[in-house]
């Protein structure tokens, strides 16, 4: 029975074996790996190369200009921020106060003109 078992295990071992080497995976292993011309690739390297021109298109263009009507030098404007003590959050105060009355007091919040 013992001589049964080998038989059988030399038997599958062979099996499977055979059924390997004729798989089409083992096939494929020994086909040539195609080269790739190497002319493109030498031609562009050249410094004698043409290069075209870069067509230039600027990623803002179609976008609307902004809500603004007028623009202003930014320089102005931050000096103008600058007059107030506590910087931008004094300039929205401001602006955001309710109308002077004619003859009042300017504010403490308010600048003073500088000479």
């Amino acid at each position: 029975m013992n001589h049964l078992i080998k038989t059988l295990i030399l038997a599958k071992g062979t099996g499977l074996l055979l059924l390997l080497m004729n798989s089409p995976a083992a096939h494929a292993q020994h086909a040539a790996y195609p080269r790739a011309n190497p002319q493109p690739a030498l031609q562009a390297a050249s410094p004698q190369a043409q290069v075209p021109l870069a067509n230039y298109q600027s990623a803002l263009r179609g976008l609307p200009q902004g809500v603004e009507s007028q623009s202003t030098d930014w320089r102005s404007a931050n000096d103008t921020v600058g007059q107030f003590k506590r910087g931008h959050i004094d300039l929205l105060k401001l602006e955001n106060a309710p109308p002077a009355q004619p003859g009042a007091q300017p504010s403490a919040s308010q600048p003073r003109s500088q000479p």
